[in-house]
This record gives structure tokens, C-alpha cells and sequence, in this order.
């Protein structure tokens, strides 16, 4: 109906804004059409035999695709919902770079599958059976080896051995290439992962697989899928901006709008007035308004509802609430009574109450009443101070802390009186904020209570209190229900943000991010639904095929199947509701496998794509709110003189006036007046030191040396003490601080290596002794220090520095341990493991390290505020979750008895309802692990739901929870689940994701705060880097002509594509390999192989032909060929030798790995991915520090993790197993990486508690056999997981964000990934690398590379000229330019850096700022690339700026041949005139083929018309093509053009002196030297030639009279042995005839008399030569 509806309002689509035109009516239409289409079908007649159809099924034919369409049904709301559009429009725009990133992902699934065929191909079908039966030893089976080194079968009577279908029933394996892909999806993924990497150990031992698993985790997951977020959320500011600016201007329309209707209905109302004047009864109020008019004052809109205002007295009252409460001390009290009648009521009732009103106003004016009025007036005030007092509000936060006391003290099995405590604190507290709520709203009235939200919030909690107690009172209903209420006063906590305004800022920045969540929240509830209902199409009812064990997570009602998808969108366990899917359709064969492609669909678009763009909005709202907050602050803080301060950023203050100027401007940034800071310090500052913002600023060792301070040390040595100095000079020696590191990182390492299980080994003992030397020898470091620095007492001294107390604290713990030996004493176990900290004494020493551990500080810091809120609501759902479920997750073994009285006993299972084989177990009565029985345990339980890990579990655990101490009934609430995902949308997505935020905005601002004093933004600086370290490529060209013909073989573009097309076979032949493949298959893989690394092995010997060894070998690529075809060979020659697998384990798997790496050569290819690459390398080299903070942070922890929990027995079925335990540190760090993957972290901390079997060779105590574990692993676990869940892995988004920031950018922009291809370009003409081409080339150079770079092949060569002349790049004295020059002016140009103003002044603060940034910077290379100024020489740009005079020349001279003159001119009487450069001859083709551009006059005719239109296109941007050269700044529409000319002819005829000079005795005789001294000084003498463009008036002065000089001399290092341009004798030559051919004189005119030069006047190039000596002419008669 609807949409009939609307075809016909908007017509079906022929004309425009038809109805489907429009995309979002488009998808309404088709899925209209599609419903109506199954609908009709259903109807269709039956199949004869067919029973008559009930209404769900179809009738006619099977339409059960057709009906999986109508699922789409919901995403027609997303027509109506514009803010939907928004978050829709940025992630269809990011579709296209996602593309890319979708490519490499599926690149490293791809090498990682065949990597993965070729290691583990058939090493999941063995496991243990019981000898001469199929019977499985194991009830969860697991792979084992028969040989070699995995997991061997150690029971009595049972071997290894093969035909098991595998793990998860076969599905997780890597038997063929699709297999393998799966298995590795899942992997990247982080779900499951672990169980995949132990069995492979446990298949193939643990060598090989930990590199393959753990290095696809971290390329995986960490990098490739990182780059999704980056890539949204570039996607998402953009779109907002978009959107944003899109609603600016519809504003601005409307208040427009809204200006002009009021300016006509005030027009209107004064013409009324004017009519009505004469009239007397007309209102006051308008009169005044007429008068106002006539006086010819317009009134404003303000004014004319501020008159509103005060004629409706009810109106001002409300309105003028919402802007402030002061005003209302001054209203009348009556005035409260009729702020809720309206005009309309009043005119109504006026009739009939008229009496009434008159005998009330007498009542009220009586004096009684008059003083009530006054007392209640009074008393109003008095009301409104004390709740505006900060006594009241101090007050009422402390009965919401008292409130919060009494909720948080409730838990399971409380005593009876602490429950009475509780109701009667609750009832009190409700009273006293019921009175709070009173007074308030007595006070202020109640439209001012209501403006305030946190006042309505208010309203509510009181409101519900006051029902939920009454009810329970009368008896209505159970006392849990609402007392969820009560815990939502805790929310009242947030009223301290009144008091704390970067709390405030944070409040309001999430709650304005809320806006944009609200409509991704309702698309992903779309997403959500869609796809539950597809689910139940697809698996509804199907997941019962297992008898024996219920299955939780499926799609048998609609509620389930949306819990099921959200929980899929967590990514929790997703793998296993895949596995389900696949066997629900037949196991792991064709048809049942194609299944999941709707879970890998579900998961890609929810988990990557909907759930980082809520991440995405966080970072763009911090962003942008940050941005903000600094704003208003630096406003505030620069009005009182303060150094502003935002967000914990720390900058210091400089020294200098000029860089106190710049920092004044980036006061969005936080700075603190440091106090200590030497001078000395300053190069540190411009390194941007930053940290806390006193503590961290010591003045510590660093590159210069910190002075002895003043004071005596140890109270006997004074500052000059012979002792005291030649310590000093010890400790600053760099022998010294290396040996200190070596001694640090050798203790750490030894640490590493002690055995945890048997402390009394020889191996503890031997690292006990060196443990002895260590700490001595950090002992007398610190005592060095002490010496020099004195203890503590004056400034500067040792324990003043944190980082001096960490040395000390790490080495008085290591002495106080030697001094008590027995471990049994807890206290030295504790000091034991603090020895840890000693890797943390290197953070002192490397700078960078300690640069990075201060952003972390900072970061932290910063997070603080959000770690607050977060804590807050966490701890105001763990109160709910008290009240909702305390007591109710217990159970008995046996399920089906139901309270603890009847648990006891023992029962009967079956495993696997194999009932041949009975089992007796007890009944036990068990709490869940994770519990709401009071509220620690409960923050414990949702913590771990917030990471995701096992919530599936606790969720189904609360849905069949049913009452305190009685068992779960199934399915009991499903409606609690709405708990649980409210915690998880707001917690888990919302806050987490802004934590994440957090974290990527700091680090980003630290990375940008070493160069907040710079001028150049962050893109122009990797640009400039790159341009000022790129090296020329080298290309090797062979002169042999045989060997040429090779090298153009192999150079040519058929045999890369052949290549291509070699390396892809090769791949689908390695993906053709399957487990159980028959023999003649096998023997063919083998001679295909063969075959390939025939063909991979002629392509070496060609390249090596071609470019001999020595040039073969520099090229990275080729020597990785190299080695992948000397490894293929070996492969062959050892699978040939040892024809079975077990005898030679190693080499043959190893050996395989390099048919795989052939693939990687692939990478080189493609352009995109070139760049991803490329980028990627770069992220790894800002990663190195970062690294090594991480693996400084998995050492400790492993080394902690060691001494704790080392002594736990391994047992298979728990956590801590043969695969995953603490016994040695490689395991270590691998169960600790596992936790910061997520993957089921939470089983291990319950794992590592106390209460667990000690490990049988541990030195435990008879009888203390169950101690092992500790309390301690609950911190140490959840520190170690927020560390890397939070801190490290969003390191990696940072720099990630950061450095792919480009794929999102407009492409138009230059950015260094660009630049490669100049390199590329450029070695086509410099094969050699010598760095130099000759300037002629430069054009045809620039224009093969494609812009934003180069000018692309459409580039006019006009434009390219000017482009070239702006540039002007430095040419040397045999007329080639270099590398380097090149490439920076580029850059320069194309980014506008420090291209306006005075030249020679922006080349100078360039230099500056680049030997700022750049402090290592070669001077050579810095005056390549920046001249200096006296150096002046010929520059390409000049080159041009010469022939852009001769074309404007030449064609003046047409027009002027063809227009005036006519036939005139006799062509015999042609002078000659030779070129300045070279002569003609030679210089004519060449420039005509620089500018590949024909000069010939026909077609210079046709084209002159389209050149010129270009032209004035280009011209018209003068932004681009502007000349930034010459001495004085012209004016945008000429070039000037400055000339440097040296001193190398032979004297001339001096001009006749005019009349202005003849004062000037000096100029008369101009110094001139004698011929063929050619000196390499230059002369200051500048030619200058300006040239004017089309249509652009001419210079002033210019009129009429042109001012000529002549000065001998010529540039330097030109060849002097050509001839130069000489006009013959003036008196000869005929009008017109100057110049020859059509080439003028470039560079030196030799003037004899003026009169004859009218024609080279005449034309548009005006030439000035400004000469340090000789005189001018100036002639009026001229031209």
C-alpha cells in the first residue's frame, strides 16, 4: 500500500527524483516485490498427492530462498532515519579501501593455508585408541605421534594410530587448501586459536608450530585487521564533516529565511501602525512600536520577543529558566500560580469566574494574606540559597556515598540484623532525599527544577523508590523486583562533575558521542535482527543432533537466535555455533561446509566492520572534543596568563621569545611552568621530553653531563673533591653506562633461566653466584652515584630522581633477600620476585625507551578520569547483578536434584549415552566460578563478560537462575538476558571502545608533541625526510649486445606477466594437495614441481646473465628469488634421497617452506598493495621502542608468573597442562600471549588460585600437596590483561592509524608513499645512480610521473614550464641537476612549503627548520637541496623563465607579421643571431624535445588558440604557477625571473650614462675583467626579465618606456668557447629582423645604440638587467 502510495505521488522513474531513483526507495520496492512474489507462489495449486498446505508452508513451489529475502524487511527503516544515513554513507565510502585491505588479508590467508598444507597436511587423524579396539582412550580426544617428538600415549595397552576423524569432527584441520583457510580465519580471529596450536604440538612436537601460529596472530590479527579500524574511522570524520557542514548551510538558510519573513511582517505591522495612529485606543505598547518605526529604528527580533516577553508574564517565567535561575529571586511569589494557565484557558474563563476572581483578589489583598505572601516570599530565598549552598550538596553526595555503603554491603548469606540495618538505612535515605527532592522544588519552583536533567534523574530514582517501597510494604509484590532502582541512585555520584571539570568535559563528550551511537545501535539491532531471522531459516530446530548435551547457543526461537547473533557479534565462541552449523548439515563434507559462509559473513560485517565503526565514532568524538575542551581552556587560562592546560598533555616551556610565541598559539596543549630546567636541557625540550609534570623531569645522565651538585656528599666530600670528580668522570664514561646495561640485561636473562619447580638444582645454585656478582656490582654503581651526587639532602641530588629510587629499590631488595636464606618466609619470596624489576633499571639508560614509557605514563594519567566513570558504572551493575542473582548460581552435581538437602549421595553418568560403560560420581552442592554473591565477586564476573571471555556461560547460568539456594531451572528468565546485553553495548562497546580511543588520541599527541614547535605539519615532514634520504636507484644497462638482448628480455612487461602467471600455477598446484591423495597424484605434484623450479630456476640464470652477479644480488627481490630457488633444488635433491618422512624430520618440512615463499613475489607486483607493504615496513621501524616496552612487560610478568605459580601440577582437562603452563619461560610467555589474545584468560587465573595440586618434583612439605597457586594470580592476571588488552595492543592501532592514515586521505594530496615512484622514474634516465641528469630531461621526467607528483602526460608545456621555473631546482656547472634538488623541490612546490614571500628569507628559515628536525643532516646535502643565498647560481627555473620570454617573443612576432606589418618585412635581410647556450643548431631540436612539443610555425598557428586557453586556465590559479623567485615579491600576474651574470667577455663600449646617474662618479667607469679570466666568483649583477602574462596590466613605469641595460658577462660555468648572440650593427638592420630564426638572444644582448632595438621592446617580454655597476638608460623615445 505504501508503496503504491508513493509511486503515485512521485511517478516509477522516468523523470527525475522518481521513486526509484532514489537508492533506500529502491531497496523498500525490491523487497516489496520479492513478498509479494513468495506470497503469490505460496498460493499457487498444489502438487497432486501433495497434503493441502498449512499456512506456513509453501503450497506451489519450494520458496524458501524467495522467503529468506523478506528477512531484509528491516532495513527499510533505514530510509527514515537520516542520522542512520550518515553512519551507513562512511562505511559504504570505506568500502573501497577496505577492498584493499580485504586483498592482503586474504594474501596471508592464503600463503598462511598453503604454509599451513605444507607443515600439518594429515596430523590431526592420529590419536590414542585402545589396542585391537576403535575405541577411543581419551573422552576429549587429542592428535598424538607415533614417533618423533609430540604427545606419545602413555597408558598402559594403547597406541597411536590413525583413521580418528580429527577435532571438532574433522572440521579443524589442514587436509585440503579450503580446510586449511577455514582453520586459519579462525585463527586470525583470536577464537580458538590456542586449541588449534596444541594439537599441532601435540601432533608434531613443539619446534615448528608456535612460529606459524603466534606470527599469524600477530601479523593477522594485530596488523591486517588493525587496518579496518584506521580505515573506518578516517571514513567516519569525513562523513561527519560532511554532514555537519551539509547542516550549517541548511541552517543558515532557515535563519535567513526566518530574517526576511520577520523584516516583511515588520514592515507590514509599522504600515498598520501608521494607519492607526489617529486612533487613541490603540495599545500603548504599539504606539511606542510606531513611534520607533517612524524614527526610522527597525526593531531586531531580540527586542520584539524580549516585548513578548514582558506583556506575557507566564511566558518570561518559563523561557528565562532555562538560561538561569538567578533571576528568579526577583518574581513575585504569586506569579508561581499562574505559570500553568495559558492565554487560550484565560479567555475561556473569564466569564465565568470573573466574580470569583474579584472576591479573591480582595481576599488577597488583605494584610494577612500580604504577609503571608512576604514570609513565604522569604522563605522561598532562604530555601533557594541552602540548596544552592555547597553544604547541601556536600551533604547530599554524602548520603549517596552512605546509599552506595548500604547496597554494596548486601550479599549472599548476610546475617539477619545486617539485613534489618539495611531496609531501615534505606527507608531513612529515602526520606532525606524525598525532602532533598521537596525542598528543591519548593525553592526553585518547579520549572526551574525541571530545566536541570540531573534534577529530573532525581525526580525519578525518588519517585520509583517511593513506589517500590510502598508496594513491598502492602505486600504487592516480591522485595527483589525494583530495587534495581535503588542501585540506580548510585548514578547520583556523577553530581561531583560539578566540581571537576575534565570529568565534566569527559561526561559530556560521551554523552554527545551517544548521538551517533544511538543510530549505529539501531542499525546493528537491524543487522542483528536480519540476521537471526536468516539464522532461524537456515538452522532453526536443526542443532538437536547431538543427544547427549543440550546445545545453549541456537536459532530454535527468535529470542535465542538473537542472543546466539549477539553473541557471534562478540566474537565469543563463534567457532563452536560454526562447528554446530556444519554438523546440523551433515559434518565437514560438500554441501554442510558451505554453512559457513553465513557465520564468516556475520562475523566480518558485525565483529570488523559495525563494531569498529562504534570505535571509529569514539575516537572522532575525543577527538574532537579534545579539540574543544582545549579551545575554551586556552581562552581561559591565556586570559589570566597562565600556561593552559589540557588533558595531562604535558609541554615545557620554552626559552625563547620565539618559541613562547608559537607555544602561546598551541594552547590547546597542556604546559606547567617546569621548575629545575637548566638551560642545558633545551635540546631535550625540542625532543619533547614529557612525562609528570614536576617528577619526571630530572635532570638525568644524558648525552651532556650533569654537573657535581653543589653540597657534600655523604657530609665529607665537597664539590671540588678530587674523589668525588674522578667518580664523576667513571659514571659518565659511555664504557661505564654500556657495561651497566650488558650487566642489566645478563642478571634479567639469568633470572629467566632459574628452575621453578626444584629450587635446589645445580642450575640454581650456578645463577645463584652470578646473582651474588651482579648485585654487587649494581651495589657499587649506586654507591658511585651517591658519591658524586650526594644521598638526598640538596638538589640534584641521587634519591631526588624516581628513576634513581627504582635502581635503588631493585638493588636493596636482591641484598635484603641474600641476608635471609629460608624461602619459607613469604615476605623473601615477595622480595624474590621483585628482583624482576631489574630490567626496568634499563628504561634509565636508552632514551627512547624511556620517551615511550612517559607517554605511557601520561596516557595513563590521562585515562584516569575515564577509568573512573567506567569503574562507576561498572560498579553500579555489579550492585544490580547483586540484587538480581546473589545466591542463585549454585547447583548440584547431579541436575536433577534441585536444593541442597537432597544433594547428597551418589549417582550414575554415562558418557557419551554410551550406556555399557556406567561411571559412579558424588553429588556435590558447587557455586559457579564466577558469581554475584556479593559485590567484588560480582565486578570479578562482569569484568571478564567485558572482555568477552566465557559470557555465553554466565549468561545461560543467570537465564535458568530461579531462586537463593535452589537449583537452575532451564530457560527460567529468558528476559534477564537484557541485563547482560545492556552491560555489554555499554561497557564492552561503548566505554572499552572510548578507553581505546583514549589511548590512540594521547599517543598521538605525544608523537606530535616533539614537533609542536615545527612549522611544517606531519605529512609535509615524512615528505621532506623522505626527499632528503632517498638514494638514486641503480640500473644496470650491459653494453655487450648479446647480453642486452637478454637484459631487454628480461626487463620487458611480457616476462613479468609470464612470471606472474608461473608463480600463480605454481600456487593453485601447492593448493591442490589433499590428505589421503593417491600415489600417480603425488608423482605428478612431483614432476610439476620439478617442472616449476626448472622454469624459476632459468629465470635466475637469465636475470644473472642479464645483470651480472654482482648487480643481480643488489636487488632484494632477486636475491629472495635466489634463495627460494637454491632452497627448491635442495628440497628436491633431500625429497628424492629420503623417501620417508619420519627419518629426516626436519629438512623436509623446512625445505618445503620455500615452494610457499614464491608466492611473496607476488606482493612486489601489484601497486596497492605495494604501498600497504611499504607502509607496513614503515610502521615496524616507529615500532621498535614500542616493542620493547611490551617485551620488557612479558618478561617481568613471565618471570613473576614463573616464581608463583611454576609449582602447579600439570593435568590434563585443566588450564595448566603440557601446553599451556608456567614451568619454564618460552611457555611462559606463550600462556601469557595467549592472555593477551583474550583467549579464555579467565579459566587460567581460576586455574593458578590456591587449592591446586603441587607439581610432584617440587620441594613441597609432607602434607602440603594442595598448596600450590596463590591469591595473588586474581591481580596479576587481570594487570597483565588490561595492560596488553588496553595499553599494548592499542599501541599497535595507534601506530597503525597513524601511518595508514593515507588510505583514507583525498589522493590528490602528496604523501610519501607517493614518492617511490620518482626513484623509479629517475633511474630510467641515470642508470648509473650517479644522482645528476641533465636539466633537459627534467620536463620529459616529470611529465611520466603521474601527479600529485610529477605534471602526468595532459600537462600543457607551457604550464609545465611555469611549474618548472617555480621550482627552481639549482643546476650545476655541466648543466645537469641532481637527485636529491629534484625530488625536494618537488615536494616543496606541491605542498606550498615556504614557497610565498621573500625567497631568499623563506630558504633561510627552511634551512632552519630542517636543521632543527633533522639534526644529523649532511651541511653538503642541505646546500644541494637549499642553496645558499650568495652562492646564486643558474637555476633550471631560469633555463625556462629564457625560453617562456622567446615564445612569448615569437609569437608577438606573428601576430605582429600577420596583423601590422603585413609582408613588410624583406626575409633576406635576416641578421644572425646565435644561441647564448649552445648554438642554435644544436639547441633547437633539443629544446623542442624537452618540451615534446613541435615549434614548427603551421601547427603552432592551429594550437596557439587551445594553448592559450589552457593557459589562462592554469594562470588563473595563481596559487600554482606562481614565481616565488627574485629578489622583490611581484605581483601574482608576471614571472620575474633573476639572473646571476658572471664576468667573461671582453670589453665593451660603454652606454652613454643618462642623466639621473651622472652624480655617481663610480658608475662611469665600470670595472670590466680581461677575457678568458674565468673566475668561478660571481658578481652580484642580477638580470632580471618579467614577464607579463595575457591580459595582466602592465608594470608601472613600463608605459612607453622600457628600461634597457647591457652587462658583460655570462653565467657561471656555461661554455665560454661557443659564440654568443651579437646584434649586428643596428644602423643595417630593417625593422623586425633582430632576431633569426626562432630563437632570441637568451642570455646577453649587446646594445650599441637603442633606437634599433623598438622590436625586441615591442614584444611582450620586458627585459631588465639591474648591474652592480654599470649605468641604465632610460630613454623616453624608446619602443
Amino acid at each position: 500500500m505504501e508503496t503504491v502510495l508513493k509511486i503515485v505521488a512521485y511517478g516509477l522513474v522516468l523523470h527525475p527524483s522518481a521513486y526509484i531513483r532514489n537508492g533506500w526507495n529502491l531497496l523498500d520496492f525490491i523487497i516489496v516485490v520479492v513478498g509479494l512474489f513468495s506470497v503469490l507462489l505460496e498460493q499457487g495449486p498444489g502438487r497432486p498427492g501433495d497434503a493441502p498446505h498449512t499456512g506456513g508452508k509453501p503450497g506451489g513451489f519450494d520458496v524458501k530462498a524467495l522467503r529468506a529475502f523478506r528477512v531484509l524487511r528491516p532495513l527499510r527503516l533505514v530510509s527514515g532515519v537520516p542520522s542512520l544515513h550518515i553512519v551507513l554513507n562512511s562505511i559504504l565510502k570505506a568500502l573501497v579501501p577496505l577492498l584493499h585491505i580485504a586483498l592482503l588479508v586474504l594474501f596471508v590467508i592464503i600463503i598462511y593455508a598453503i604454509i599451513g598444507l605444507e607443515l600439518f597436511l594429515g596430523r590431526m587423524h592420529k590419536t590414542c585408541y585402545f589396542l585391537g579396539s576403535d575405541v577411543e582412550v581419551e573422552e576429549d580426544p587429542s592428535p598424538c605421534a607415533s614417533s618423533g617428538s609430540g604427545r606419545a600415549c602413555t597408558l598402559n595397552q594403547t597406541e597411536c594410530r590413525g583413521r580418528w576423524p580429527g577435532p571438532n569432527g574433522g572440521i579443524t584441520n589442514f587436509d585440503n587448501f579450503f580446510f586449511a583457510m577455514l582453520t586459519v580465519f579462525q585463527c586470525i580471529t583470536m577464537e580458538g586459536w590456542t586449541d588449534v596450536l596444541y594439537w599441532m604440538q601435540d601432533a608434531m612436537g613443539y619446534e615448528l608450530p608456535w612460529v606459524y601460529f603466534v606470527s599469524l596472530v600477530i601479523f593477522g590479527s594485530f596488523f591486517v585487521l588493525n587496518l579496518v579500524l584506521g580505515v573506518l574511522s578516517g571514513e567516519f570524520s569525513k562523513e561527519r564533516e560532511k554532514a555537519k557542514a551539509r547542516g550549517d548551510f541548511q541552517k543558515l538558510r532557515e535563519k535567513q529565511q526566518m530574517e526576511e519573513d520577520l523584516q516583511g511582517y515588520l514592515d507590514w505591522i509599522t504600515q498598520a501602525e501608521e494607519l492607526d495612529l489617529e486612533d487613541p485606543s490603540a495599545d500603548g505598547n504599539l504606539g511606542s512600536m510606531a513611534e520607533e518605526g517612524q524614527a526610522g529604528h527597525r526593531p531586531q527580533l531580540a527586542e520584539l520577543t524580549n516585548r513578548r516577553r514582558g506583556h506575557l508574564r507566564w511566558f518570561s517565567h518559563s523561557t528565562s529558566s532555562t538560561h538561569s535561575t538567578s533571576s528568579h529571586a526577583s518574581l513575585p511569589a504569586s506569579d508561581t500560580g499562574s505559570m500553568t494557565e495559558t492565554p487560550g484557558d484565560e479567555d475561556k474563563e473569564e466569564g465565568a469566574l470573573a466574580s470569583c476572581t474579584r472576591c479573591l483578589n480582595k481576599i488577597m489583598k488583605t494584610r494577612v494574606c500580604r504577609r503571608l505572601r512576604r514570609a513565604n516570599r522569604g522563605l522561598r530565598a532562604r530555601c533557594r540559597r541552602a540548596v544552592k549552598s555547597n553544604a547541601c550538596y556536600w551533604a547530599v553526595l554524602l548520603l549517596v556515598f552512605l546509599n552506595t555503603l548500604t547496597i554494596a554491603s548486601e550479599h549472599h548469606g548476610q546475617p539477619v540484623w545486617l539485613t534489618q540495618t539495611q531496609e531501615c538505612a534505606n527507608k531513612v535515605l529515602l526520606c532525606l532525599f524525598t525532602a532533598e527532592m521537596l525542598l528543591k522544588l519548593y525553592g526553585l519552583g518547579p520549572s526551574v527544577y525541571v530545566a536541570s536533567f540531573f534534577n529530573r534523574f532525581d525526580c525519578f530514582v525518588v519517585c520509583g523508590g517511593i513506589l517500590e517501597t510502598t508496594l513491598v510494604e502492602v505486600g504487592a509484590m516480591q522485595p527483589l523486583g525494583i530495587s534495581v532502582l535503588r542501585c540506580v541512585r548510585l548514578l547520583r555520584i556523577f553530581k561531583v562533575t560539578r566540581h571537576w571539570a575534565s570529568l565534566r568535559n569527559l561526561v559530556a563528550s560521551l554523552l554527545n558521542s551517544m548521538k551517533s551511537i544511538a543510530s549505529l545501535l539501531l542499525l546493528l539491532f537491524l543487522f542483528i535482527i536480519i540476521f537471526s531471522l536468516l539464522g532461524m531459516q537456515l538452522f532453526g530446530g536443526k542443532f538437536n543432533f547431538d543427544q547427549t548435551h543440550t546445545k545453549r547457543s541456537t536459532f530454535d526461537t527468535f529470542p535465542q537466535a538473537l542472543l546466539t547473533v549477539f553473541q557471534i557479534l562478540t566474537g565469543e565462541d563463534w567457532n563452536v555455533v560454526m562447528y554446530d552449523g556444519i554438523m546440523a548439515y551433515g559434518g565437514p563434507f560438500f554441501p554442510g561446509m558451505l554453512v559457513c559462509i553465513y557465520f564468516i559473513i556475520l562475523f566480518i560485517c558485525g565483529n570488523y566492520i559495525l563494531l569498529n565503526v562504534f570505535l571509529a565514532i569514539a575516537v572522532d568524538n575525543l577527538a574532537s572534543g579534545d579539540a574543544g575542551t582545549a579551545k575554551d581552556k586556552g581562552r581561559e587560562k591565556s586570559s589570566e596568563g597562565n600556561a593552559p592546560q589540557e588533558n595531562g598533555v604535558l609541554v615545557l616551556v620554552g626559552k625563547n621569545e620565539e618559541e613562547k610565541a608559537a607555544k602561546s598559539e598551541g594552547a590547546s596543549k597542556l604546559a606547567g611552568p617546569v621548575p629545575g630546567v637548566e638551560e642545558e636541557e633545551e635540546e631535550e625540550e625540542e625532543e619533547g621530553s614529557v612525562g609528570h609534570v614536576e617528577l619526571l623531569q630530572e635532570v638525568v645522565p644524558k648525552e651532556k653531563v650533569v654537573p657535581i651538585p653543589e653540597g657534600s656528599a655523604f657530609f665529607c666530600l665537597s664539590q671540588t673533591n678530587p674523589l668525588r670528580k674522578a667518580c664523576h668522570t667513571l659514571i659518565h664514561h659511555h664504557v661505564f653506562t654500556n657495561l651497566i646495561l650488558v650487566f642489566i640485561i645478563l642478571s634479567s636473562v639469568s633470572l629467566a633461566a632459574e628452575d621453578p619447580i626444584r629450587a635446589h638444582s645445580f642450575r640454581n645454585h650456578i645463577l645463584g653466584y652470578f646473582d651474588y656478582a651482579f648485585t654487587s656490582i649494581f651495589t657499587v654503581e649506586i654507591l658511585l652515584k651517591m658519591t658524586v651526587f650526594g644521598a638526598l639532602l640538596h638538589r640534584g641530588s641521587f634519591c631526588r630522581s624516581w628513576f634513581n629510587l627504582l635502581d635503588l629499590l631493585v638493588v636493596s631488595v636482591s641484598l635484603i633477600s641474600f641476608g635471609i636464606h629460608s624461602s619459607a618466609i613469604s615476605v623473601v619470596k615477595i622480595l624474590r620476585v621483585l628482583r624482576v624489576l631489574r630490567p626496568l633499571r634499563a628504561i634509565n639508560r636508552a632514551k627512547g625507551l624511556k620517551h615511550v614509557v612517559q607517554c605511557v605514563f601520561v596516557a595513563i594519567r590521562t585515562i584516569g578520569n575515564i577509568m573512573i566513570v567506567t569503574t562507576l558504572l561498572q560498579f553500579m551493575f555489579a550492585c544490580i547483578g547483586v540484587q538480581l542473582f546473589k545466591g542463585k548460581f549454585y547447583g548440584c552435581t547431579d541436575e536433577a536434584k534441585q536444593t541442597p538437602k537432597e544433594c547428597k549421595g551418589s549417582f550414575l553418568i554415562y558418557p557419551d549415552g554410551d550406556v555399557s560403560r556406567p561411571l559412579v560420581q558424588e553429588r556435590l552442592w558447587v557455586n559457579n566460578d564466577f558469581n554475584f554473591d556479593n559485590v567484588l565477586s560480582a565486578m570479578m564476573a562482569l569484568f571478564t563478560v567485558s572482555t568477552f571471555e566465557g559470557w555465553p556461560a554466565l549468561l545461560y547460568k543467570a537465564i535458568d537462575a530461579h531462586a537463593e539456594d535452589e537449583g537452575p531451572i532451564y530457560n527460567y528468565h529468558v528476559e534477564i538476558s537484557v541485563f547482560f546485553i545492556v552491560y555489554i553495548i555499554i561497557i564492552a562497546f561503548f566505554m572499552m571502545n572510548i578507553f581505546v580511543g583514549f589511548v590512540i588520541i594521547t599517543f598521538r599527541a605525544q608523537g606530535e608533541q616533539e614537533y609542536q614547535n615545527c612549522e611544517l605539519d606531519k605529512n609535509q615532514r615524512q615528505c621532506m625526510e623522505y626527499a632528503l634520504k632517498a638514494q638514486p636507484l641503480r640500473r644496470y644497462i650491459p653494453k655487450n649486445p648479446q647480453q642486452y638482448r637478454v637484459w631487454a628480455t628480461v626487463n620487458s612487461a611480457a616476462f613479468e606477466y609470464l612470471m606472474s602467471l608461473l608463480i600463480l600455477l605454481n600456487t593453485v598446484a601447492l593448493a591442490m594437495q589433499h590428505y589421503e591423495q593417491t600415489a600417480p597424484f603425488n608423482y605428478a605434484m612431483d614432476i610439476l614441481n620439478m617442472i616449476f623450479t626448472g622454469l624459476f630456476t632459468i629465470e635466475m640464470v637469465l636475470k644473472i646473465i642479464a645483470f651480472k652477479l654482482k648487480h643481480y644480488f643488489a636487488d632484494a627481490w632477486n636475491t629472495f628469488d635466489a634463495l627460494i630457488v637454491v632452497g627448491s633444488i635442495v628440497d628436491i635433491a633431500v625429497t628424492e634421497v629420503n623417501s620417508s618422512e619420519d627419518s629426516s624430520r626436519i629438512s623436509i618440512t623446512f625445505f618445503r617452506l620455500f615452494r610457499v615463499m614464491r608466492l611473496v613475489k607476488l606482493l612486489s607486483k601489484g601497486e596497492g598493495i605495494r604501498t600497504l607493504l611499504w607502509t607496513f615496513i614503515k610502521s615496524f621501524q616507529a615500532l621498535p621502542y614500542v616493542a620493547l616496552l611490551i617485551a620488557m612487560i612479558f618478561f617481568i610478568y613471565a618471570v613473576i608468573g614463573m616464581q608463583m605459580f611454576g609449582k602447579v601440577a600439570l593435568q590434563d582437562g585443566t588450564q595448566i597442562n603440557r601446553n599451556n603452563n608456567f614451568q619454564t619461560f618460552p611457555q611462559a610467555v606463550l600462556l601469557l600471549f595467549r592472555c593477551a589474545t583474550g583467549e579464555a584468560w579467565q579459566e587460567i587465573m581460576l586455574a593458578s588460585l590456591p587449592g591446586n595440586r603441587c607439581d610432584p618434583e617440587s620441594d613441597f612439605a609432607p602434607g602440603e600437596e594442595f598448596t600450590c597457586g596463590s591469591n595473588f594470580a586474581i591481580v596479576y592476571f587481570i594487570s597483565f590483561f588490561m595492560l596488553c588488552a588496553f595499553l599494548i595492543i592499542n599501541l599497535f592501532v595507534a601506530v597503525i592509524m597513524d601511518n595508514f592514515d593515507y588510505l583514507t586521505r583525498d589522493w590528490s594530496i602528496l604523501g610519501p608513499h607517493h614518492l617511490d615512484e620518482f626513484k623509479r622514474i629517475w633511474s630510467e634516465y641515470d642508470p648509473g645512480a650517479k644522482g645528476r641528469i641533465k636539466h633537459l630531461d627534467v620536463v620529459a621526467l616529470l611529465r611520466c610521473i603521474q601527479p600529485p607528483l610529477g605534471f602526468g602526460k595532459l600537462c600543457p608545456h607551457r604550464v609545465a614550464c611555469k611549474r618548472l621555473v617555480a621550482m627552481n631546482v639549482p643546476l650545476n656547472s655541466d648543466g645537469t641537476v641532481t637527485f636529491n634538488a629534484t625530488l625536494f623541490a618537488l615536494v616543496r612546490t606541491s605542498l606550498k612549503i615556504k614557497t610565498e614571500g621573500n625567497l631568499e628569507q623563506a630558504n633561510q628559515e627552511l634551512r632552519m627548520v630542517i636543521k632543527k628536525i633533522w639534526k644529523q643532516i649532511k651541511q653538503k646535502l642541505l646546500d644541494e637541496v637549499i642553496p645558499l643565498p650568495e652562492e646564486e647560481e643558474v637555476t633550471v627555473g631560469k633555463f625556462y623563465a629564457t625560453f617562456l620570454i622567446q615564445d612569448y617573443f615569437r609569437k608577438f612576432r606573428r601576430r605582429k607579421e600577420k596583423g601590422l606589418l603585413g609582408a613588410e618585412a624583406p626575409s633576406s635581410m635576416s641578421s644572425v643571431l646565435q644561441a647564448g647556450l649552445r648554438s642554435l643548431q644544436d639547441l633547437g631540436p633539443e629544446m623542442r624535445q624537452a618540451l615534446t612539443c613541435d615549434t614548427e610555425e603551421e601547427e603552432e598557428e592551429k594550437e596557439e588558440e587551445r594553448q592559450e586557453g589552457v593557459e589562462e586556465e592554469a594562470e588563473k590559479d595563481p596559487e600554482t604557477y606562481k614565481g616565488p623567485v627574485g629578489s622583490q615579491p611581484s605581483s601574482h600576474s608576471r614571472i620575474s625571473v633573476s639572473l646571476p651574470v658572471g664576468d667573461s667577455l671582453p670589453d665593451l663600449p660603454s652606454p652613454r650614462p643618462s642623466d639621473e646617474d651622472r652624480g655617481d662618479p663610480k658608475s662611469r667607469h665600470p670595472s670590466v675583467p680581461q677575457p678568458g679570466s674565468h673566475s668561478h666568483r660571481r658578481s652580484s649583477g642580477v638580470l632580471m626579465f618579467t614577464i607579463p602574462e595575457e591580459g595582466s596590466p602592465e608594470p608601472k613605469g613600463t608605459k612607453g618606456s622600457t628600461t634597457w641595460m647591457s652587462r658583460q658577462g655570462l653565467p657561471h660555468g656555461l661554455p665560454h668557447t661557443q659564440s654568443f648572440c651579437h646584434l649586428t650593427d643596428p644602423r643595417d638592420m630593417a625593422m623586425g629582423t633582430t632576431c633569426h630564426g626562432d630563437v632570441c638572444c637568451p642570455l646577453h644582448l649587446q646594445v650599441r645604440s637603442p633606437p634599433s632595438l623598438s622590436s625586441v621592446c615591442n614584444a611582450r617580454a620586458v627585459v631588465k638587467i639591474y648591474p652592480s655597476q654599470a649605468p641604465i638608460i632610460a630613454d623616453k623615445n624608446w619602443g
